[in-house]
C-alpha cells in the first residue's frame, strides 16, 4: 500500500514547517520537552542526518519529507501481516513517522493488530504520548487523531447512476433538476481544490489539469442546456457552466502554476 494524499497532508499538518527563514528556507531546530532534548529536526519533521546549523530550501524540505515517508510506508507494509484499509494504513504510517519504526515493531499495538484484534490495536495509540515519563499535549492530541482515523471506515466513492438503456423524455428537465446538476458541478470544483501543504509545482500542475476537467464538464453542461426547448429556464445553467469553464481554464490553473 501507499500513503494517500489525505494521509500525506495529515502528517504534514501534524509536523508543521518549523523554523522557517524569511526567504522560505528552514533551519534545523532542537526542542526540549519535559526536561529532555529532542532530536535535531528540520522542515516537516525530518530527523535523518540532521545537525545543528543545517539549512534547507523549501524544495529540499519537501523532497526529504517524501523520502522519509517512503521509509515508514515500507516499514508498515513489512511489519503488518493483516489486511488494512486506507485509513488504517495512513494512521499507522503517521504513528511510525512520529514514534519510529522500532517503536512500532515492538509495540503492543502491532501485536494486537497482527492478531486480528483491530479494536484493541486502536486503543493502544493513546499510550504513546510521553516524553521523559510525562505526557505531552501535542502527542496526546495526535494519538487521539490517529486512533480516530484508524477506526474510521473508508467511504466508497459515490458515482451518479449511469444506465445503458436510455429513453427520450417527453418533457425537458425541470428548473429544480437543472439547478441540482449545476450545484453538483460547482461542488466538484471545490472538492478538487484542497489545501496543499507541500506546494510543489507538480502537485499544482496536477490540480490544474483536474480543475480543467471540471471546467470542461461545466462547458458541456452549458451546451446541453442550450439544446433544450425551454431555454429561458436554463439560462442560469448556461452562464454557470460557461462561466466556470472560462474562469477555471483561464485563471485558476495559471495562478497555481505561478506559485
Amino acid at each position: 500500500m501507499n500513503l494517500s494524499k489525505s494521509g500525506l497532508d495529515r502528517i504534514a499538518g501534524y509536523e508543521g514547517y518549523h523554523d522557517a527563514l524569511p526567504d522560505g528556507s528552514c533551519r534545523a531546530y532542537q526542542r526540549t520537552y519535559n526536561g529532555k532534548k529532542d532530536k535535531w529536526t528540520i522542515g516537516l519533521g525530518c530527523t535523518n542526518g540532521v545537525y545543528e546549523g543545517l539549512v534547507w530550501t523549501r524544495a529540499q524540505a519537501d523532497e526529504a519529507f517524501l523520502k522519509e515517508l517512503a521509509t515508514f510506508e515500507a516499514a508498515v507494509n513489512r511489519l503488518v501481516t493483516v489486511d488494512l484499509n486506507q485509513n488504517q494504513y495512513d494512521a499507522l504510517v503517521s504513528f511510525a513517522y512520529n514514534c519510529g519504526v522500532g517503536a512500532l515493531q515492538k509495540s503492543t499495538l502491532l501485536k494486537k493488530l497482527n492478531a486480528g484484534d483491530y479494536k484493541a490495536a486502536a486503543a493502544q495509540f493513546q499510550y504513546w504520548n510521553n516524553v521523559n515519563g510525562k505526557p505531552v499535549k501535542g502527542l496526546t492530541q495526535r494519538r487521539a487523531s490517529e486512533a480516530s482515523l484508524f477506526q474510521k471506515p473508508v467511504e466508497a466513492e459515490t458515482l451518479p447512476a449511469m444506465p445503458q438503456t436510455v429513453e427520450k423524455s417527453s418533457e425537458p428537465p425541470s428548473r429544480k433538476t437543472i439547478a441540482a446538476v449545476v450545484a453538483t458541478t460547482a461542488t466538484g470544483v471545490a472538492q478538487l481544490m484542497p489545501a496543499d501543504p507541500l506546494g510543489t509545482a507538480e502537485k499544482a500542475l496536477d490540480a490544474g489539469q483536474r480543475v480543467r476537467g471540471v471546467g470542461q464538464r461545466g462547458h458541456e453542461l452549458g451546451l446541453w442546456a442550450f439544446s433544450l426547448a425551454d431555454w429561458p429556464y436554463v439560462l442560469a445553467a448556461v452562464l454557470a457552466g460557461g462561466g466556470l469553464y472560462y474562469l477555471l481554464c483561464h485563471h485558476l490553473p495559471k495562478k497555481q502554476e505561478a506559485t
